[in-house]
């Protein structure tokens, strides 16, 4: 039996070979008059014989990209006052929130001169709906995903909408699971982050409590919540519980999982309702309406830089938000109930499987997973890239955070994710709306129950 590679190999190479030519040629990596390695170079580079390196050349001599010059070389063709691309890319607000995105643009600008990056903001809301009409439409080429939406948009079976990447080796393991299904990669991740405990230094000092560590329950954050409004006057605890990058921690912490049922899901299951109960117990002893003192997560931040509260729930991307606090603050990991737990939140950047340039779009996700922009996220940033190198190198040359910035890795092995809940985002976040009046002790389960059940009914 022949060992050569068959005619499906040959003609994948030299697509590989055609798209990696046309993508150096329109960025501007090979300008207008230089030469492109010699058919024998190129033979080895992308592993093709000299007659199907021919062929390959002659496609890019029809669209113009090359001129053959007989002797020489084949010479590039694309002028500089060619017409420049653009890649469209849509972003959450949070990331522009965070500011690195602009020096990234153009650093990738002055690398490709040809490519210019055009942002879009994404919705929040019906988020695989609205992004199903952005892709199909074609207008988004390149798109930042997070875990929870890229799960709503795998449980809509919309998939086919983004297009497979391949993984990078330099990006941690637990990252690349999340956006991944049935083997395929479907986000590559750029930051991440789990939820985690901050505290004011000052407060407990001042109180005479001492700082939270990791043997903390949720009993013992109460009870110093309470001395710490008693003794400081301000607010001892506080989280956006209402969200769901909170709330469910206090299920998974449990063991807990939805059951699922043809109609639906129980939602009348008396452990789910012993949780939610002690979750708002938290707020409601202090003796304080919760849901009337944020609208988002970043409410809680906003608190804690006023120095109106002592500790809270937060993520290292909403440290971003307290770079210049007038205080010393720190971090520890969740208290926890049953077991130790905590959500991982991955930011990653997927691809439209429909964008007439996925060329461009794959050159573009690389190069803001590559270490140098990785580490250049980390010096201008307290979120955590996803590459593991560049995370590790804060300690060194990064922003100065909180003494335990690398708490991170101490936790990994209480990572979790909504997955573990048995229940999809959507019915999730429909129940979670439910939910609002009955965090700030206004409503009760029997009412929220009946009106769950009705509606399902009613679908």
């Amino acid at each position: 039996m022949s060992g050569k590679p068959d005619r499906a190999t040959y003609q994948a190479r030299m697509e590989d070979m055609l798209s990696t030519l046309r993508t150096e040629i329109i960025s501007g990596i090979r300008p207008q008059g230089s030469y492109l390695p010699s058919e024998i170079e190129l033979g080895e580079l992308f592993q093709l014989s000299k007659k199907s390196v021919r062929k390959a050349l002659e496609i890019l001599v029809d669209e113009g990209l090359v001129c053959k010059i007989p002797r020489v070389g084949n010479r590039v063709l694309l002028p500089d006052s060619s017409p420049v691309t653009t890649l469209r890319l849509g972003i959450y607000a949070s990331i522009e929130e965070q500011a690195f995105l602009p020096e990234l643009l153009e650093r990738f600008l002055t690398a490709y001169p040809n490519i210019r990056v055009e942002t879009v903001m994404l919705p929040y809301t019906k988020y695989p709906y609205a992004i199903k009409g952005y892709l199909e439409n074609g207008f988004l080429d390149v798109f930042t995903l997070n875990n929870r939406n890229f799960q709503e948009i795998e449980e809509a079976n919309h998939l086919h909408l983004l297009e497979p990447q391949s993984p990078n080796p330099a990006h941690h393991t637990f990252l690349i699971r999340q956006f991944s299904h049935n083997g395929a990669l479907y986000s590559t991740p750029l930051m991440f982050s789990p939820v985690v405990l901050c505290y004011n230094k000052g407060v407990f000092k001042n109180c005479g409590l001492s700082m939270p560590n990791s043997g903390w329950t949720w009993d013992v954050l109460l009870e110093t919540a309470i001395a710490i409004r008693k003794k400081a006057g301000i607010n001892g605890f506080y989280a956006h519980i209402e969200s769901l990058n909170r709330f469910p921690i206090f299920l998974l912490q449990s063991g807990f999982r939805f059951e699922a049922r043809p109609s639906g899901y129980r939602y009348d299951d008396p452990k789910l309702w012993d949780v939610l109960h002690r979750c708002r117990s938290l707020f409601l002893e202090q003796g304080f309406l919760p849901a009337f003192l944020s609208e988002r997560d970043a409410g809680a931040e906003r608190l804690f830089m006023q120095q109106k509260v002592g500790m809270i729930m937060t993520t290292y991307y909403g440290l971003n938000m307290m770079k210049q606090v007038p205080f010393e603050y720190d971090i520890t990991p969740l208290p926890y109930a049953v077991i130790p737990k905590t959500l991982l939140l991955t930011t990653g950047l997927s691809i439209n499987r429909f964008s007439k340039q996925k060329e461009i779009a794959r050159l573009f996700v690389d190069f803001l997973a590559s270490e140098p922009s990785q580490r250049y996220i980390q010096k201008q940033t307290l979120s955590l890239p996803a590459n593991g190198a560049a995370a590790d190198q804060n300690e060194e040359d990064g922003l100065a955070g909180p003494p335990r910035y690398p708490l991170y890795r101490e936790i990994m092995p209480t990572f979790a994710d909504y997955r573990e809940l048995n229940i999809t985002i959507e019915a999730l976040d429909d129940f979670s709306q439910e939910l609002k009046l009955f965090w700030g002790g206004l409503d009760e389960p029997e009412s929220i129950i009946q009106r769950v059940q009705t509606r399902l009914m009613e679908m």
